[in-house]
């Protein structure tokens, strides 16, 4: 019985240590880490669900939601979506300056 609260808190923990990469506007994380992350807890949480461990499947399932949607926000998935580009700031050719003569 304990070990389902110590299953959830550990999720819980892990997951709420995301917050600060949904945060930064500038943070990307790859794809298949969120993707494969977040579906990797839903596995988790309908397993835990089917054996009777609620508490352990709300954990899971809050965590395949925060890492679905570091997916959604942080890896490029909104902008293929919604057709925009980010605009960068750094250009790749280098600046010189041209002397009068």
């Amino acid at each position: 019985m304990w070990q389902e609260y110590l299953i959830t808190a550990v999720t819980l923990v892990l997951t709420l240590s995301i917050i600060p990469t949904l945060r930064d506007p500038h943070a990307r994380v790859p794809l298949q880490t969120s993707g494969l992350t977040t579906l990797g807890l839903l596995v988790k949480a309908v397993m835990f669900s089917s054996i009777g461990m609620l508490s352990p499947a709300i954990g899971a399932g809050f965590g395949c939601l925060m890492w679905g949607l570091l997916a959604y926000l942080r890896s490029g998935v909104r902008e293929r979506l919604s057709g925009t580009k980010t605009v960068t700031t750094e250009s790749a050719v280098a600046d010189y300056s041209v002397a009068d003569d």
